[in-house]
């Protein structure tokens, strides 16, 4: 018994000593598992040992024309490829071991000649069109961009001429220092890609004698955008779905869209519309007097916000312009059914203003509205239902719209003329109550001049 607290001592020591060997065995795994992971990133995006940056990068070498060769680290740093850990000789070949100038862009060596524009979208597709390569950095990659460049405008013309000057990759998107699409700064960024266009076909010069199915492509489309509702939305508003250039004209494979295509490509956007004239008899009509859809009514690149003006046989509405003339096979009864559609459209705006106006009454007097002021929106959701509707080329639809909205006003005018009703029988009854409160206010005072003034006795009695 006398050796009973030392054992216990030693039974405790013991068991501490085993846990702290636990838990240094446990740090010493966690430690190795450690630095293995850090090993295996550090050789992920670790540099190999590059001569190119040795020559490429020494400043003296390079000048003139050839000072286009001269690229250092600091050029590549914010690269996306860079970024990734791709380096030189991933997209360029060769031997990046040798410092023999022949050797490190030998054939031999894998390495791949630009010798003019048209090699470049070869070049970049070498990685971006190979499915395998590109699934290491996304599992669902996109590797049609090259294909798709040499069906589209820039691709068809710069096959046919190697040195035409053309937009080919790194003409949108650089070469070294290569930005994501998301960066704001990169030219592929949704609100700098009309500027990047306007690069080459705001040029004058260098788009003189081109044209598109015999038609003249112009220089002036970045100007004319630039007034136009969707430049307004994507510029000063910031809204990154607003139409650009690549929108309507595609990316790699970009093409101005056909006469026939023009509305298909507005419906991208104005899905509703989209169908509803792909399925009007007008839409046949158009196409037979090869007129673009949608632009021959709201115009190309200058697309303003549309008004009602443009419905009609007033002076600036776009009906007139062939219907009056008979223009491209137009009739007179067309001009009348424009005619209606826009005098019931005038009728529908007329009543949804008078109908606040009625509204707007109440509220200041006071009256519960709320419920009236709720039900405007459904008649201003069945006006634009309506502007929506005047794509059908057809009285029926938009008339059945417009007797919704027509049906939510006259409502609305009823509880807005009951608020006022209410206000008016309140008023009367609020005279009817004070009339005699104020006649007994007036008796009252009567009686009190009637009556002698107060003396001290009266006080003291």
């Amino acid at each position: 018994m006398k050796n009973l607290p030392v054992i216990l001592v030693m039974l405790v020591s013991a068991g501490v000593l085993l846990r702290m060997a636990e838990q240094q065995t446990v740090a010493q795994v966690e430690s190795e598992n450690t630095t293995e992971a850090e090993q295996k990133i550090a050789e992920a995006t670790s540099r190999k040992d590059s001569s190119c940056m040795k020559c490429h990068g020494e400043a003296d070498l390079w000048e003139g024309d050839r000072l286009r060769y001269f690229i250092t680290e600091n050029h590549l740093a914010k690269d996306l490829h860079w970024k990734k850990g791709i380096q030189c000789d991933d997209c360029h070949g060769g031997n990046p071991e040798s410092m023999n100038f022949r050797e490190a862009h030998s054939a031999e060596a894998g390495y791949r000649v630009i010798s003019t524009p048209q090699d470049i979208p070869q070049f970049c597709g070498h990685c971006h069109s190979n499915v395998e390569y590109m699934s290491r950095y996304s599992p669902s990659p996109k590797t049609n961009q090259e294909s798709d460049f040499w069906t589209g405008g820039h691709g068809r013309r710069l096959k046919e001429n190697p040195e035409a000057g053309v937009a080919n990759c790194v003409s949108c998107h650089g070469f070294h220092g290569i930005l994501p699409i998301d960066d704001q700064t990169s030219p592929t960024y949704p609100k700098n890609v009309a500027k990047t266009c306007a690069t080459c076909h705001s040029d004058a010069e260098k788009m003189a004698g081109i044209d598109y199915h015999g038609r003249p492509i112009g220089h002036d489309q970045y100007e004319l955008w630039s007034t136009s509702v969707h430049a307004s939305l994507l510029m000063e508003k910031g809204d990154l779905s607003a139409p650009t250039c690549n929108d309507c004209h595609g990316n790699h494979g970009a093409v101005a869209p056909d006469v026939n295509s023009v509305a298909s490509a507005c419906a991208t956007c104005h899905v509703k519309i989209g169908e509803l004239f792909n399925s009007a008899s007008m839409k046949h009509r158009f196409e037979q007097a090869s007129l673009p859809g949608c632009a021959t009514c709201h115009g190309k690149h200058d697309i303003h916000q549309p008004t009602d003006d443009l419905l009609g046989l007033d002076m600036g509405a776009v009906c007139a312009s062939c219907h009056l003339d008979g223009k491209f096979g137009a009739t007179l009864a067309g001009s009348m059914e424009a005619k209606m559609m826009g005098e019931r459209l005038k009728e529908l705006k007329e009543r949804i203003a008078s109908s606040e106006a009625k509204v707007e009454h109440a509220e200041q007097l006071g009256m519960e509205v709320r419920r009236a002021k709720f039900r405007l929106h459904d008649a201003h959701t069945a006006l634009n239902n309506a502007r929506v509707a005047i794509h059908s080329f057809a009285q029926e639809p938009m008339k059945e719209t417009i007797e919704k909205g027509l049906s939510v006003t006259q409502e609305v005018d009823e509880q807005a003329e009951a608020a006022l009703r209410e206000h008016t029988f309140r008023r009367i009854w609020l005279a009817l109550f004070l009339v005699p409160i104020a006649m007994a206010v007036v008796l009252l005072i009567l009686f009190i001049q009637t009556q002698p003034p107060p003396t001290i006795q009266n006080l003291e009695h």
